[in-house]
């Protein structure tokens, strides 16, 4: 089958190009004046942006063990109905994928209902799982995951919040920084990626106790939370990536302080890199008098001053890839109250058209959006040059995008489980116009189309 995308404005991190794609079998055959090609398919892209399948590297699905909050086949259903072609699934479920039996296993489940490609993260045990670690990346996961400083459930593997809710022997220790050094080099010897949640338990804690009562306000929040363990964090980090020589990756960054460890440890030739979030860019703690619970995230929502920090760091490079973290919880859950309440924003649907609301507000440039939604992304996770480019070889996955159209968010119409938006009501420049994996048309103005198609990705290419 061929596919032209006619007349459209091709977007890549090097620049700006009006031309046709041509697509056969899925895959790019040719750019250019390419009119008189015969195809099956052609789509008019007069007047549109096409960039290269935006992935999302950030995704909890909660599936299998928690899918009362959401599933694999809402969470990819609204990734491509959102404009994403990608995703990759956390290991926060039961049981996590901590084994290449268990990698299998999930990836066969997962392929059955997605409506996008997948990847999936392993997860980091400490000493438990160590022996596990040259397996799994043998087996294809795209990256590794450490919940720095948290406890898990012996039994689930779930993360544990508060200690004194189990008993210690219904617990595993969150690992100590020798058994993380050792993690490191076992991931730089399998020539992987360790992906962290860098906030220091100790810091948190001794924060918490300062405070003197229970969480009442955003300002007691961010009071208990500093920043200070975010950046502490990274830069134990970056010393444990200079001394294994293991690539350190640190979602979700959050603050200045976070950026400027990161920031050091880049300069002092660690191999750290570093995402961020729609909702840190676009939202700052003055919003939680509008929006409430919807935006309680950890790391939280921090201020303007942070956020302009993160900006910058998205255009200088500091920050190469840029994820949902989709968390989605029960309206229940969410309507706790504010210190019981669970951490989570729900963004799988709605990371691109944000991302492209900064993008025309002038936040930053298309090529820049192409990298961190797309390309940057892609070599990051060693998917590139199949997934994250517009040339021939790669597969035809495209973003499709109305730079002089607008999108009014309506929570009710969107495609998770539990659909919730800290954006709800909100109109947001541009529109999502069409999705297209390897070739077909997934999602179009918004609404997913057919049956799922999605395949599991692996890693293959060069590290970033």
């Amino acid at each position: 089958m061929r596919l032209r995308v006619r007349d459209g404005t091709l977007v890549t991190a090097r620049g700006q190009t009006r031309a046709d794609v041509v697509c056969r079998d899925g895959v790019i055959e040719a750019i250019g004046d390419l009119g008189g090609t015969a195809v099956d398919e052609e789509i008019d892209a007069r007047g549109l942006l096409v960039f290269s399948g935006f992935i999302d590297p950030h995704v909890h699905s909660r599936d299998p063990g928690l899918v009362h909050k959401e599933d694999f086949p809402s969470a990819t259903r609204a990734a491509a109905a959102g404009g994403t072609t990608t995703v990759f699934d956390m290991p926060n479920t039961v049981p996590p994928v901590t084994s290449a039996a268990i990698f299998e296993a999930r990836a066969a489940q997962h392929a059955q209902a997605a409506f996008v490609d997948f990847g999936l993260w392993g997860l980091a045990l400490g000493d438990e799982n160590l022996a596990d670690i040259p397996g799994l990346f043998a087996a294809g996961v795209v990256a590794v995951k450490l919940f720095w400083g948290y406890a898990l459930h012996r039994d689930t593997r779930l993360l544990v919040y508060n200690l004194a809710d189990e008993p210690p022997d219904k617990l595993i220790p969150p690992p100590d920084n020798g058994q993380i050094l050792a993690l490191c080099r076992a991931v730089a010897q399998a020539d992987g990626l360790l992906g962290a949640h860098c906030e220091d338990r100790g810091i948190i804690e001794s924060a918490e106790r300062s405070l003197g009562h229970p969480i009442a306000s955003y300002a007691d929040l961010l009071q208990a939370r500093p920043d200070t363990a975010e950046a502490l964090t990274i830069a134990m980090a970056g010393e444990l990536s200079a001394a294994s020589g293991c690539r350190f990756h640190v979602v979700h960054t959050a603050s200045a302080r976070g950026i400027r460890a990161a920031r050091r440890a880049q300069a002092a030739g660690a191999r750290l890199s570093a995402e961020t979030c729609p909702h840190y860019l676009a939202l700052t703690e003055d919003d939680f008098a509008t929006l409430g619970l919807s935006m309680k995230v950890f790391p939280p929502i921090r201020t303007a001053a942070d956020q302009a920090a993160l900006w910058q760091a998205v255009r200088d490079g500091t920050i190469t890839s840029i994820g949902s973290d989709h968390a989605p919880h029960t309206r229940e859950e969410k309507s706790r109250g504010l210190a019981t309440s669970p951490a989570g924003v729900s963004g799988v649907e709605t990371l691109p058209i944000v991302l492209v609301d900064q993008m025309l507000a002038g936040r930053l440039s298309p090529e820049r959006l192409a990298w961190v939604a797309s390309e940057g992304t892609a070599r990051l996770y060693r998917l590139s040059p199949r997934k994250g480019t517009i040339t021939p070889g790669a597969d035809a996955d495209f973003t499709v995008v109305d730079p002089a159209a607008t999108t009014t968010i309506d929570a009710t119409r969107l495609h998770s489980k539990e659909p919730q938006s800290p954006w709800h009501g909100r109109t947001l420049r541009g529109r999502i116009r069409r999705t297209i994996l390897r070739g077909q048309t997934i999602a179009q103005d918004g609404e997913p189309t057919g049956e799922p198609r999605g395949r599991l990705v692996r890693p293959n290419g060069p590290a970033a």
